[in-house]
């Protein structure tokens, strides 16, 4: 699979299967209908985890965390392309990445499940993710900005990376950082509500699939096969 392939498919992923179970639970009658990113009705664990919602759930979003992997395997030979070397920022950008994808894996797999062993499993698993995954996109976009100046030459057709991309990947970066920033002084001010608590999560998990729509374009280009490395066309 070709990297602009996957940076589209893990756009669309979890945004159809987040959504997908929400329906499918209103439907079946586990949750109440709303609509969660403004309402904050249902969080996206309740929608997952009700009925038949959470077989569907859980094999595609394991599916999105293994594609998530390898999508940061991707970046790290996307930028060695581009330094024509692997770099220390390469590397962390990886681990980033994986370590989050692998720990979303593990939010997925107990998912459903009783037990305090299983709820703490649960809470540092997501929040693990939440964390690790907007880091490394924040320093994959940083290095896309440093690398901005001096895109031409060195491939057999000039790297170009539109500038227009790299604002809406910090445009989404920014609104998740407001998210956070809203989320703790409401937890601060003991403001926080079981429905603000809901939306930030609708809210803040819909713009980190929407940062990889840049990555698409970003990659418009790109190419890899085991064979020849890493190359553009």
């Amino acid at each position: 699979m070709q990297p602009r392939t996957l940076a589209l498919i893990i756009t669309i992923l979890p945004l159809l299967t987040s959504n997908g179970v929400y329906l499918l639970s209103a439907y079946e009658g586990f949750i109440p209908w709303c609509m969660p990113y403004i309402d904050g009705c249902t969080t996206i664990s309740q929608a997952a985890r009700s009925g038949n919602a959470i077989f569907i759930y859980r094999a595609t979003m394991i599916a999105y965390g293994v594609l998530l992997i390898w999508f940061w395997i991707y970046a790290k030979q996307w930028l060695n392309l581009l330094n024509g070397h692997t770099t220390k920022v390469s590397r962390i950008i990886l681990w980033l990445g994986i370590v989050g994808a692998i720990f979303l894996i593990v939010y997925i797999d107990f998912l459903g499940t009783t037990g305090e062993v299983n709820r703490f499993m649960r809470r540092y698993g997501i929040m693990i993710f939440f964390t690790f995954t907007p880091l490394a996109q924040l320093l994959l976009l940083k290095q896309h900005y440093d690398f901005l100046p001096s895109m031409s030459g060195g491939f057999i057709k000039p790297i170009t990376i539109k500038p227009g991309v790299l604002h809406y990947q910090l445009i989404v970066i920014l609104l998740m950082l407001i998210i956070g920033i809203i989320s703790i002084i409401l937890d601060v001010t003991q403001n926080k509500t079981y429905e603000s608590e809901n939306i930030v999560e609708w809210n803040f998990s819909l713009l980190l699939n929407l940062y990889f729509i840049g990555m698409i374009f970003i990659w418009k280009d790109y190419r890899y096969s085991l064979k020849n490395d890493s190359s553009r066309d």
